[in-house]
């Protein structure tokens, strides 16, 4: 092969993995650690609502959904202030653009519930993975009802993906829409043919479970989103439920376990996503209509 050709496959490779994202554009995955007039709660770096204004800039995103920091447990009040600053677009034309996941105990009275519903809180985060449960196994199929029937709130349920199997029946049974982050969170295994992911592929058919295309270092060996495994899980998941996919940045990347002046570039992990799926229609799909439909934003555009 010539050294032109060579340059024409990498031009390209890198054609087919650049995104632009379609305006309106949902980032379904955002912590936001501190607000610009209080120092950050319990010891964490300084992520306020002001500086992913400049992440929604370089990727062209409209909307956003923010996630409750498992760092910050039950005190939502950084998150409940996040969501007012961001609740317009970045040009501030058009409002209701954020939505907000927070976390609550069991024992949460439904004056709490109620009252997180109306300063604009859409749904419930629960953290299942290991040493990191915000709620015991044994109480969490009451939790989510109950929340449910008091709020009418969706759930982001964070757990080992390997590990569905084992509780894919209960999650079945429940009234709401459960998304699942970090690629279905497979940490323990990536293949295809495990009973978790089949399980997954089955709850998705089922109709109410979505997953996130986000954080694909938090189970990726390395750290890179190019791992051929990770892609390869992304691939056959997009393959198999296109209208069931969402994606999100991921920032300000907390999870990350690399060095702290290594963190994943906000274009590389938006690439990435231009690398699992290579028709331009289905990303947009992803980026735009299934989170509109799943967390209730209006369609773009929406009037002014």
């Amino acid at each position: 092969m010539s050294f032109e050709a060579f340059l024409g496959e990498l031009r390209a490779d890198a054609d087919q993995r650049r995104v632009t994202s379609p305006p309106g554009a949902v980032d379904c995955d955002v912590r936001i650690t501190s607000v610009s007039d209080k120092a950050p709660p319990k010891g964490l770096p300084e992520h306020p609502p002001e500086a992913y204004r400049e992440v929604q800039e370089e990727l062209g995103l409209s909307r956003v959904v923010l996630i409750q920091p498992d760092a910050l447990g039950f005190d939502n009040s950084t998150l409940l202030a996040a969501l007012q600053v961001l609740s317009a677009d970045p040009e501030g034309a058009v409002e209701d653009c954020a939505r907000a996941f927070c976390m609550v105990r069991p024992e949460t009275d439904a004056a709490e519930l109620k009252d997180l519903a109306a300063a604009g809180v859409t749904g419930m985060r629960v953290t299942m993975l290991r040493h990191l449960e915000s709620c015991p196994w044994d109480e969490l199929d009451r939790h989510v009802r109950r929340v449910h029937d008091l709020t009418g709130w969706d759930v982001e349920l964070a757990m080992d993906g390997s590990d569905l199997h084992e509780v894919a029946q209960k999650i079945r049974a429940w009234p709401c829409n459960i998304i699942l982050p970090d690629l279905g969170g497979f940490r323990f295994s990536h293949s295809l043919t495990q009973p978790g992911f089949r399980a997954l592929r089955h709850l998705v058919d089922r109709g109410r479970v979505w997953v996130k295309l986000a954080a694909p270092y938090v189970i990726g060996k390395d750290g890179s989103p190019e791992d051929p495994e990770v892609s390869e899980l992304a691939g056959a998941l997009v393959d198999w439920a296109p209208e069931r996919m969402v994606w999100g940045s991921a920032w300000p990347h907390l999870n990350w376990t690399g060095e702290a002046d290594s963190l994943p570039e906000n274009l590389g992990l938006m690439e990435a996503l231009g690398a699992w799926v290579t028709e331009e229609e289905v990303r947009d799909r992803i980026l735009l209509e299934n989170p509109e439909g799943l967390y209730g934003f209006g369609m773009w555009p929406v009037a002014k």
